[in-house]
């Protein structure tokens, strides 16, 4: 009978493992997981900017979440996170237009549910992104 209920116990509990290893893993990619969908090369080849998708849109219809990260060379310069309102659509190329200049980038943001938003990466590592309420 001991024996039995070790057997038991040991399946239960090698299917609560999976049970639990099963969803850490849907949520990370839900919530967690970054994704680069585009990239914007500097004319001159120093600088690149890297449009990522972090995580997956809210279901069914709602906003996701996304990231720009200005890189030269290896090094990370600026970075900034926002929300794309795109009536439940991922992250992609379309969704944004680059334009550079001598000292920053500017991105504009496009989403199907929002206004443009502007977003300026400045070589020196600062960020303007005006926050609207």
């Amino acid at each position: 009978m001991k024996k039995f209920i070790k057997i038991l116990l040991c399946i239960m509990g090698s299917l609560f493992a999976v049970i639990v290893v099963f969803w850490c893993c849907i949520s990370y990619t839900a919530n967690y997981k970054k994704t680069t969908c585009d990239t914007s090369v500097s004319p001159d080849g120093t600088y690149e900017l890297k449009l990522q998708a972090v995580g997956e849109p809210e279901w069914p219809f709602g906003s996701a979440s996304g990231r720009l990260v200005l890189v030269e060379g290896k090094n990370k310069i600026a970075q900034t996170d926002f929300e794309l309102r795109n009536d439940g659509g991922i992250i992609s190329s379309r969704c944004w237009e680059v334009t550079w200049h001598e000292d920053h980038a500017e991105v504009i943001l496009l989403g199907e549910e929002q206004l443009d938003e502007r977003v300026t990466l400045y070589f020196d590592g600062s960020v303007e992104y005006p926050k609207f309420s």
